[in-house]
């Protein structure tokens, strides 16, 4: 028994998807024209018949107008409902004032239809089936015989039934349209989908084939062997504190960013790279470059956005005083601000030939008290959290268990 009465699954799925569906404000226009002077066409015959004319045509000129008031109003979804509720009451008065018979009567009630198609279910059906039990009422019971207008019983007899079918009509080919509709938007997604997915590939082989020079630097710097690793996933577990938690996308370009950081220093001459003493000034004004070097490295590769924000400005300090620029504060892009304070993280936290890895409370001091200086204090307070709670782990810690 309870199969006999089960919703198809198609109008189901039909209603959900109607009841999320944004509307198409110009093709609701559209028909809501095409309807309204379909009215006025029909009735043209009644012209001399205010009585008639007059209601018909209300429900024309509203159809008609919708769309240009439509247009001019923020609010488009509250004044559709306060216009059907309108289109409701007016068809209703319609009909128990009976005001005609015959083909303008059922061309008045396709506005009904228009709810239907362009609404879909959640609005039209309750309105069409409203006006279907509302006509057996008023033409097929005892009703009929108190109102103001007396139907002839030829018209009284059928248009319950002209109007069912229309009913029918409308529901199913409503059905296939926003079938079909459906169907189109989820081959459209997937569609879409498989082009997202091979560009995620075509970037990561990129990325891929730019990120070995990355590599190729911290085999060439026997100092900084998986620095850029290591930035990387700082930068990333950085962020993640910092409010980019669930944004793919943008850890994603942070990550890459890091790792990609000091790609400069594919140009920077091996004796000074791997210079164990003091850099002399010329020296050190050669190191500097890295940053300008890396960015022009970068630039150019668009299939990651901001990719050399970290390579340009990760030396940046935020009172002003880093370089090349000398830009400050909230002008360092917030992904070069984040790479800055893993970078200088992974150099106190990493073992060198003349030092060995800072000890927590070193590295905890030089974050908590900086104020400003050096680094974005929210972020240097978002490492200082991670350290705390061991998700960072400290090279030194390790060391002495």
């Amino acid at each position: 028994m309870k199969e006999l009465f089960k919703i198809p699954d198609l109008i189901v799925d039909i209603y959900n998807y109607e009841k999320k569906m944004d509307i198409d404000y110009d093709v609701l226009g559209m028909v809501s024209t095409f309807f309204g002077i379909i009215i006025y066409i029909v009735n043209f015959k009644n012209i001399d018949d205010l009585k008639v004319v007059i209601p018909t045509y209300m429900v024309g000129t509203a159809l008609v107008v919708l769309p240009m008031i439509c247009r001019r109003v923020n609010d488009k979804k509250a004044f559709l409902i306060h216009f059907v509720i309108f289109l409701g009451i007016a068809l209703t008065l319609y009909g128990l004032l009976g005001v005609n018979e015959g083909t303008s009567y059922l061309w008045s009630y396709l506005a009904i239809f228009v709810i239907l198609i362009q609404f879909g279910m959640p609005v039209g059906l309750p309105w069409c089936t409203f006006f279907l039990v509302y006509s057996i009422v008023i033409f097929w019971t005892p009703i009929r015989n108190i109102l103001p207008f007396r139907y002839g019983d030829d018209f009284a007899a059928s248009f319950p039934w002209m109007y069912m079918m229309d009913f029918v009509a409308s529901f199913i080919g409503n059905l296939y349209y926003k079938k079909s509709c459906m169907e189109h938007e989820k081959q459209g997604e997937l569609l879409q989908q498989d082009l997202e997915d091979a560009l995620v590939d075509i970037d990561q082989a990129m990325f891929d084939s730019v990120a070995i020079i990355s590599t190729l630097i911290d085999e060439k710097d026997s100092y900084t062997k998986e620095h850029s690793v290591r930035v990387a996933k700082y930068a990333r577990l950085i962020a993640e504190r910092c409010g980019y938690e669930g944004k793919t996308k943008a850890l994603r370009a942070i990550y890459n960013a890091a790792y990609l950081h000091d790609i400069g220093k594919i140009a920077v001459p091996d004796k000074i790279l791997n210079n164990r003493q003091a850099l002399n000034d010329e020296e050190y004004e050669i190191m500097k470059k890295h940053t300008v070097w890396g960015a022009e490295i970068l630039k150019d590769l668009t299939f990651f956005p901001k990719l050399s924000y970290g390579a340009m400005y990760h030396h940046e300090q935020y009172d002003g005083k880093g370089y090349p620029v000398g830009v400050k504060g909230t002008d360092i892009p917030i992904e070069a601000r984040i790479i800055t304070v893993a970078d200088a993280l992974d150099a106190m936290n990493s073992s060198r030939v003349y030092r060995k890895a800072c000890s927590r409370e070193y590295i905890l001091g030089v974050f908590e008290n900086d104020h400003g200086k050096q680094f974005d204090e929210h972020i240097a307070e978002a490492v200082c959290q991670l350290i705390k709670e061991g998700k960072i782990k400290i090279v030194a810690d390790e060391d002495r268990d």
